[in-house]
């Protein structure tokens, strides 16, 4: 409609950050939707991340993707132009979600070994990635619950 009264096209500096931040939020969701079922993927041959690197090496690489991405939010809210977001939810809106991913990764890296040499319970391990998983997707609900005020 605007295009055919002659205003020229411009982007929303909303939509732009909207669909950044959902593009990374949406890579690591596809890379961790295979966390949960590494041990059929390795029973039957599926190569993935998670069966090379192994499931707390990509949770580990996908919540500092994340946090980068929350950093990234912080950043923009705080330095951009007056008027393109509300500056206080973008700004504490986005720390909250980071510190909530924090806490997820926390209570994750505690239940979960690291070392190849030492094998922690594979079931402890298999509960440790749904839990994660589950609060990944918990924070992709509370972006878009957060898109309403920013």
């Amino acid at each position: 409609v605007l295009e055919a009264i002659g205003v020229p096209f411009q982007w929303n500096p909303g939509v732009v950050f909207m669909a950044r931040f959902m593009t990374v939020f949406a890579a690591v969701i596809a890379v961790t939707k295979d966390l949960p079922d590494v041990d059929g993927d390795k029973k039957y041959g599926f190569e993935t991340f998670a069966t090379k690197l192994g499931a707390p090496r990509v949770a580990g690489y996908a919540c500092l993707a994340l946090a980068l991405n929350y950093v990234s939010a912080i950043l923009e809210g705080a330095f951009s132009p007056y008027g393109s977001f509300n500056k206080f939810q973008m700004i504490f809106g986005h720390a909250f979600l980071a510190n909530q991913l924090a806490q997820s990764w926390n209570q994750f890296s505690r239940r979960v070994s690291f070392s190849e040499n030492e094998i922690s319970s594979q079931q402890n391990t298999s509960n440790a990635v749904k839990t994660l998983y589950k609060q990944i997707w918990d924070l992709a609900y509370l972006e878009y619950f957060l898109y309403i005020f920013i």
